[in-house]
């Protein structure tokens, strides 16, 4: 890790270190509302050299902020569109943030919400200045002051620029995390739609380094944890900052740099404010907001309207179909998730719900695209080792890990078996020789599975990886790994 960081710090003789994460989007106008939320994203995660050695956590900082918006939101439910527009790879250049961010501009409405996530190089080349400039991946710069002022004058009602990266003059620096649970729905929703002014995060203090690893970047990690569980941005960041300075003060002396580097402190240029009337702005919370598609028992719903739901919001919306009825639900997070809701009145026991052809029909549609983009989000379903009942087939946890990232708030919901299954379920795709009996005998039920005595050290994708980290830090969270 050091040695990443390290080859980081150092191009051309001199520190360029950012990390830029940019959301960015096109206005749709929509019958039902006309507020939107604009997400632009720059991912520098195709830097040449010793640059390089970042690309990993750049791309691990994209599929953290993709989840914030596939997972955590619903247009429906919200009553407001969302707008995505992504930068990375050799498309990263100042040339196209330019061009794309004028016309991105054009689109934004006055009660709009924009989000901006920079990762990626950057640097403070005149320490008396202090001005940070942010480094793409054909090298060329733009200065982060000039950037903010322009998104600081968007018309609309709440900007937000994220920048994960260094702040520094010469040299430079691996993974923080945060253990409390998480439940992200209406603390999202609080964040992008019941503030307004300009949030304005980097990284680090001036003059000091960002730290990271193949897994993303501290500030990315810890923001992204935070912004599940808090309602208001200066909580957020409060705790983030504190964090992070924490976890990179102990990377640091474990490292034994202590005499080299200072924690990393991340800094808010600016954190906006809350709406404390809400209703005066005609912001008021939908009263639909509780639900993830609030007709869905009364219209029948439509293909269109559902593919660009995420995994998570897809199975949300198919369940609640049956809490309206009081359904008792077996499974911890969905347990945990409408427990959560005023609505939402359990009938101890109660299976089968009376649900009408047109709620049927919609459940249906719902799961048949869940297949279709891999799902559905986990299997209700979980069959562990032992219990099979002499079935020959039965579902993985999460089918789709080696394709698309998995979410903490329902990791955070599972067993420490169910855990384990769900991280050797990566493996096993890779054909790992597992040594525990009962991996064994569990993995060998599986169509897809096939020995390799060679496949000790598999060659996992970049999204296997993170899924993989993202288990494996539930399971410290936990207690530990479980022993088969």
């Amino acid at each position: 890790m050091i040695a990443t960081y390290a080859a980081c710090l150092r191009r051309s003789g001199h520190i360029l270190a950012l990390m830029t994460g940019l959301l960015l989007t096109g206005f749709t106008p929509s019958a039902r509302a006309e507020r939107a939320i604009h997400v632009f994203g720059v991912f520098c995660n195709a830097y040449e050299g010793q640059g390089g050695a970042i690309n990993e956590g750049v791309t691990a900082d994209k599929f953290i902020l993709n989840t914030i918006f596939t997972e955590y939101f619903s247009e429906q439910s919200w009553g407001v569109k969302l707008n995505r527009r992504t930068l990375e790879g050799k498309a990263a250049t100042k040339d196209t943030l330019l061009a794309e961010f004028e016309l991105f501009s054009r689109n934004v409405g006055p009660d709009d919400t924009v989000y901006v996530h920079f990762s990626g190089h950057g640097v403070i080349h005149d320490p008396a200045s202090g001005e940070q400039f942010l480094n793409f991946v054909d090298e060329s710069e733009i200065s982060r002051n000039e950037w903010a002022e322009s998104i600081a004058a968007l018309p609309c009602r709440l900007k937000i620029l994220i920048t994960d990266c260094c702040s520094s003059y010469p040299p430079e620096f691996v993974i923080a995390e945060g253990d409390e649970r998480v439940e992200p729905w209406k603390n999202l929703y609080a964040l992008l739609l019941e503030h307004e002014g300009f949030i304005n995060i980097t990284a680090a203090q001036p003059g000091q380094a960002a730290l990271g690893s193949s897994n993303g970047g501290f500030l990315t990690i810890n923001l992204e944890s935070d912004m599940q569980r808090y309602s208001s941005w200066e909580k957020v960041f409060a705790e983030t900052q504190k964090r992070v300075e924490t976890e990179t003060e102990g990377q640091i002396r474990m490292a034994g740099l202590l005499d080299q580097f200072d924690p990393q402190r991340p800094y808010a240029y600016s954190l906006g404010r809350r709406i404390e009337n809400p209703e005066d702005q005609d912001l008021a919370r939908p009263s639909t907001f509780e639900y993830v598609i609030p007709d869905s028992n009364v219209r029948e719903l439509s293909a269109y309207e559902l593919r660009d739901m995420g995994l998570q919001q897809l199975y949300l919306a198919r369940n609640e179909i049956f809490a309206r009825y009081g359904y008792d639900f077996s499974g911890a997070f969905l347990q945990e998730y409408f427990g959560s809701l005023s609505w939402y009145q359990k009938i101890p026991g109660f299976k089968s719900p009376p649900v009408t052809p047109l709620e049927a029909a919609n459940a249906d549609l719902i799961l048949k695209i869940e297949k279709d983009q891999g799902g559905p989000f986990i299997s209700s379903k979980k069959v562990m080792p032992g219990d099979q009942d002499g079935s020959d087939s039965f579902p993985d946890i999460f089918a789709y890990s080696s394709q698309r990232a998995l979410s903490r708030s329902v990791l955070q919901a599972l067993s420490p078996p169910e855990l384990s299954i769900a991280r050797n379920e990566i493996y096993a795709r890779h054909g790992y020789p597992f040594t525990s009996r009962a991996l064994q005998e569990y993995f060998a039920t599986k169509p897809y599975y096939y020995r390799d005595p060679s496949a000790k050290d598999p060659a996992f994708t970049d999204i296997e990886n993170h899924n993989l980290w993202l288990i494996r830090k539930v399971e410290r969270i936990n207690g530990g790994a479980y022993s088969w």
